[in-house]
């Protein structure tokens, strides 16, 4: 609609979803439809019935689908469009303007198939565009301003790996960008335009394949402030993605990333996707949890040279990893057109020149029905193992409230290094020791910061065993650690004479923790019991008894994030009775505490120090 607007001054655009009827209602002189491979039937269907109720209206197709199978142009679709559609809907509509467009006329245009007596004729491919600004921003108007769609954003076209399921290549067959001033530009069109929309998902397929783009992209956003306004979404691949991708996407308020991960198999990996591997996969998995990225990710079953052992690897990789995925989604090995799967489907012979089921390709499985291409496996032993993925599926509000909970995670490290780094004069060396990735260094980008992480519930100290630090920060490590006691005996010894150390702990106390401990709703957040880092919980008494037994002297106790919880009708009751007789806190509780505290030097060192001090 914006291109026909924009070199065509045509602006007598109607759009209406699933609802030909109200189409008709308007007299249209030409229709458009859109469709990937899984609704072409229901495409097909809507245009009989828009033919038997008005015959000599022309109807386009255009979309994946027809791009890779011209030869599937119905009977009652007039004309399907090849690929890239701006510049040749352009051209079509020139000629139905003038009202030439005859058969003669059509075979001059580059990029379609149409139909000229009974036979359907394919023109000469079209060029792409080369430059993308050329394209003007969409018409959201189109999409009405109180509709529930989010207004997504592609900032490219197109994805240079060459995946063996992949429609989406096959389809753009090479990449290209719209310029970082033309991305930002139409963020902040929807950002003002569309106000109340939290997530603006990237739909490029490969976001972050061009690095040095996506740091300016970033730059840009932050620059203007738009990080403040909206979150993004973002598609990105195990085997390009690193810290630096990590933290670009947390600096532009990433709140999902998306990947494919498809199996945890290097054998199937290798054979779907080229250079990528199940350790890409999992240290991607843990990056993102360690910078609070929730993940949505996507495991395929059912490849043509899956055996039971492969499945196994992804089963438990799923199974390792649950807590880590804000959502994953199982796929059946769906063979779409145009795709290396297709052309295995064809050569085993599953699918021929007469296939028209298409909308059983939708990505699930169904015994008896769905395209089976596995060499190794009975169907019907598939079907029980195929069973057993799709219970890890999570619905999608359970995933929804999944990313809220990671999305408040990083938000909560956010307010409390913030204050912390206000509150704590910080001087010289800083170890900071936990789960996070986020550290007190984005907020006192000045101080001489090393980060130790907590994983499988010890700390890892490589290169720092030898190593001494004016302040030590426990960032929620104590209670992701097997033996507290063991960690600070070691950060004794890792301190400096004179050193301090600041814990911050999670309120093991709070209401609303214990009124979901109470009624069995704890989840797997973060911050959740049943999370894997999550070992224990601390309350203010209980931290205090462990420091002052491993002799700490604890010189400064504060709220790091005050709390009030909401009213608990039913288990108001029950609450206000165990705060009464165990002493607990009431609504009003702290979220969490931070505490400073030193070890005290020994008579001899304090000698020795002296000593120091005199020479």
């Amino acid at each position: 609609a914006a291109y026909l607007e924009e070199y065509l001054q045509f602006k007598d655009v109607i759009l209406e979803v699933e609802n030909r009827e109200g189409l008709l209602r308007q007299s249209p002189d030409v229709i458009g439809l859109s469709s990937f491979t899984e609704t072409f039937e229901d495409v097909i269907g809507h245009a009989r019935a828009i033919k038997q109720m008005s015959a000599k209206t022309p109807i386009i197709v255009g979309g994946e689908h027809i791009s890779a199978l011209p030869l599937s142009l119905p009977a009652d679709i007039d004309i399907g469009v090849i690929g890239e559609g701006e510049e040749t809907l352009t051209e079509l509509m020139q000629l139905y303007i003038r009202n030439e467009a005859t058969p003669d006329n059509l075979r001059n245009i580059k990029g379609i198939v149409f139909w000229d007596k009974g036979e359907r004729v394919v023109t000469l491919p079209r060029a792409w565009i080369e430059n993308m600004d050329d394209i003007p921003m969409p018409n959201r108007e189109l999409l009405l301003k109180d509709t529930k769609w989010q207004q997504p954003i592609f900032t490219a076209r197109g994805c240079p790996y060459k995946c063996t399921f992949c429609a989406s290549t096959q389809f753009w067959q090479k990449t290209r960008y719209h310029s970082v001033e033309r991305v930002v530009k139409e963020i902040e069109y929807i950002v003002n335009h569309f106000p109340d929309q939290a997530i603006i998902p990237i739909n490029d397929d490969l976001f972050p394949l061009n690095r040095k783009r996506m740091a300016a992209i970033v730059e840009a956003i932050r620059f203007k402030g738009l990080h403040k306004k909206v979150g993004f979404s973002l598609n990105a691949r195990a085997s390009i993605f690193d810290e630096e991708v990590a933290q670009m996407i947390v600096a532009m308020n990433g709140q999902v990333v998306c990947f494919g991960l498809e199996s945890a198999s290097d054998r199937i990996l290798e054979a779907l996707k080229g250079k990528t591997s199940a350790p890409d996969n999992q240290k991607a998995l843990e990056l993102c949890e360690q910078y609070s990225l929730p993940v949505v990710s996507n495991m395929m079953v059912g490849t043509p040279e899956e055996e039971v052992e492969d499945l196994a690897k992804s089963w438990w990789f799923i199974q390792k990893n649950q807590q880590r995925f804000a959502r994953p989604a199982i796929a059946y090995s769906t063979p779409f057109p145009g795709t290396g799967f297709w052309q295995e489907a064809y050569r085993q012979g599953v699918i021929d020149d007469n296939f028209e089921r298409w909308n059983i390709l939708d990505l699930g499985f169904r015994r008896g029905e769905s395209i089976y291409m596995n060499k190794n496996m009975d169907p019907a032993e598939f079907e029980v193992l195929y069973d057993h993925f799709r219970t890890f599926q999570a619905p999608l509000k359970q995933g929804y409230k999944h990313i809220y909970a990671w999305m408040n995670k990083r938000k909560y490290f956010e307010t409390a290094y913030a204050h912390l780094a206000k509150t704590l004069e910080l001087e010289g060396s800083v170890l900071e020791i936990g789960f996070e990735a986020h550290h007190l260094g984005h907020h006192a980008p000045d101080i001489d910061l090393t980060k130790a992480f907590v994983q499988g519930g010890q700390v890892h100290w490589d290169g720092l065993e030898n190593s001494q630090f004016q302040t030590i920060v426990l960032s929620h490590a104590l209670e992701k650690v097997r033996d507290p006691i063991a960690l600070l005996n070691t950060v004794k010894e890792r301190l400096q004479p004179g050193g301090r150390l600041i814990c911050l702990f999670y309120n093991g106390f709070h209401p609303q923790m214990l009124e979901k401990l109470l009624t069995g709703k704890w989840d797997s957040s973060p911050f959740g019991a049943h999370h894997h880092y999550g070992l224990r919980f601390f309350s203010q008494k209980s931290m205090q008894a462990l420091l002052s037994k491993q002799d700490w002297q604890i010189e400064n106790f504060q709220v790091l994030i005050p709390g009030e919880h909401k009213e608990m009708s039913s288990l108001e009751p029950m609450l206000t009775a165990l705060q009464s007789e165990y002493d607990l806190p009431g609504n009003n509780a702290p979220v969490s505490y931070f505490v400073e505290a030193h070890y005290p030097i020994s008579s001899a060192e304090n000698a020795s120090q002296e000593a120091l001090a005199s020479v």
